[in-house]
């Protein structure tokens, strides 16, 4: 071994020893994922810190205390608690300037921090330009600048999305230029001058391929970050659609109905008979604790002068068909059906728009309004069905973009990741992803919906007459409905 090889491997087996952390989003599902993990695995670690802000009247004090009780942290609090002890909270927001941050907190995050998690973001796909891009870009940005007062800062991290890039078929780990073109100096200008209404309504007409602000502003992030390389050590991971834990910190677990683990759920529940797509493309999926073990490697990459990107997909080495998902979505459902199942669970995927939207109410909104009405007129303390079907409709149709399209995402950091692991570099990491089983890995996050997002106690045989009595319910409207097809013909 040369000495730039002794040298990497030193700064990789380094860059965690007495490190300080900051993690922004460390609430969110990939944050509190990163999180965990990083107190499981690296005991070398000295301090994290992570931002929160007062939220529906509740204080940061209360809301840190109720972090700390989430479920994620109970193996650390069983084998490791004095772990825990390492987190501190700042109060702040990061859509403020400077971040809400008192002077005495800024300046503690500038002497200390050695590593940057920077994983906060919108992600919702119909948010308006204004808020997306004051979260996603301009905070970008905003952190960036405060990156220049940290003399001790080892690694930036910046976690993007693999769909950052949606006009392009084949995907590098390479920064591209924003389609349409952007500068992004003249575009967070103009976010700050620009009315909120009419910046709003400028949207589609600058969003260019891409049909949310989510993708777009997460681009401009990646032109913002890229511009940083020449003064401040930065990575970029970008994830495909983030899904339920395969390991660790628990196989299913899970904590937002974000992306399309909330359609899996509907799905589970029965809520959902038709979906835009194409069930022949591939279907990207990555579970979290990959994501998670993707970040905390691509730390040690970081350097002056360059930027390195993973492209933290599962397609090339392991794809997965929309079709194939959904059987087995359905598969388990039926096998492990949650208490909240209101329908079978039974759908398709439809390429044509008109059929869809036929589906959809024949089999969706008709069966919804007669529940509902049922339970108006029984006066049952039930909510009603109707609403919750409008919303995962629209969340349905903000996603047929990505189950109508297919891209080639390259993964070579694949292979310095398996360098890492097999060095003993990072023993307590994995990323064998060529070798997930979808049918038991779609088994878990099934259970791990019914687990953690549902709150049910799991046992196998739980819920089977229900799920029964479902099944022939089902048949009778199905038979019901060609009763009376047949019944109008003639």
């Amino acid at each position: 071994m040369d000495n730039a090889e002794v040298s990497t491997v030193e700064l990789q087996t380094d860059i965690y020893q007495d490190a300080v952390v900051f993690i922004t989003g460390a609430t969110g599902f990939v944050g509190k994922s990163l999180l965990e993990k990083l107190l499981w695995s690296f005991p070398q670690i000295k301090r994290i810190y992570m931002l929160i802000r007062p939220k529906g009247g509740v204080t940061v004090e209360e809301r840190f205390r109720g972090f700390l009780q989430n479920p994620i942290f109970e193996r650390l609090k069983s084998e490791h608690p004095t772990q825990l002890k390492k987190i501190f909270h700042f109060s702040g927001n990061i859509e403020d300037d400077n971040f809400g941050l008192k002077e005495s907190d800024r300046s503690v995050l500038c002497a200390e921090v050695n590593i940057i998690f920077h994983s906060a973001a919108t992600v919702r796909f119909n948010e308006c330009l204004k808020v997306s891009a004051r979260v996603n870009s301009q905070a970008t940005y905003n952190l960036l600048e405060l990156c220049r007062q940290m003399p001790q800062l080892r690694s930036f991290l910046y976690v993007s999305t693999a769909y950052c890039n949606p006009g392009r078929k084949y995907v590098d780990e390479q920064v591209y230029p924003t389609m349409p073109p952007v500068d992004w100096r003249q575009f967070l200008a103009a976010t700050q001058k620009i009315p909120d209404d009419y910046l709003n309504r400028l949207a589609d007409y600058i969003k260019g391929p891409h049909v949310n602000t989510y993708t777009f502003t997460k681009s401009i992030a990646e032109q913002i970050v890229n511009a940083y390389k020449d003064v401040i050590p930065i990575v970029i991971v970008r994830p495909s659609i983030v899904t339920a834990a395969y390991r660790e910190p628990y196989p299913g677990w899970i904590d937002n109905i974000q992306a399309i683990s909330g359609i899996m759920m509907e799905i589970g529940k029965g809520g959902i008979s038709s979906i835009l797509g194409d069930k022949d493309l591939i279907c990207d999926i990555i579970p979290v604790d990959f994501v998670v073990n993707a970040m905390i490697m691509m730390v040690g990459k970081a350097k002056l002068g360059s930027l390195s990107i993973c492209n933290a997909t599962s397609g090339v080495t392991n794809p997965i068909t929309w079709t194939h998902l959904g059987e087995l979505t359905m598969k388990w459902s039926r096998i492990y059906p949650t208490r909240r199942m209101i329908m079978f669970p039974n759908f398709k995927y439809r390429c044509s728009a008109f059929n869809h939207e036929l589906a959809v109410w024949i089999l969706h909104f008709v069966p919804a309004l007669l529940m509902d009405l049922q339970t108006l007129l029984l006066a049952q303390k039930k909510r009603l069905v109707t609403p919750i079907a409008k919303k995962f409709r629209q969340a349905c149709l903000a996603g047929s973009f990505f189950s109508l399209n297919e891209w080639i995402f390259k993964n070579k950091s694949r292979f310095y990741f398996k360098e890492m692991i097999e060095n003993g570099t990072y023993p307590t990491l994995y990323w064998n992803l060529e070798e997930l089983d979808y049918d038991d890995y779609v088994r878990r996050h099934m259970i791990g919906i019914n687990k953690y997002l549902h709150r049910e106690k799991f046992t196998v045989d739980s819920n089977k007459f229900m799920v029964t009595r479902i099944y022939w319910f089902w048949i009778f409207l199905h038979l019901m409905f060609y009763m009376m097809l047949v019944y109008i013909a003639f």
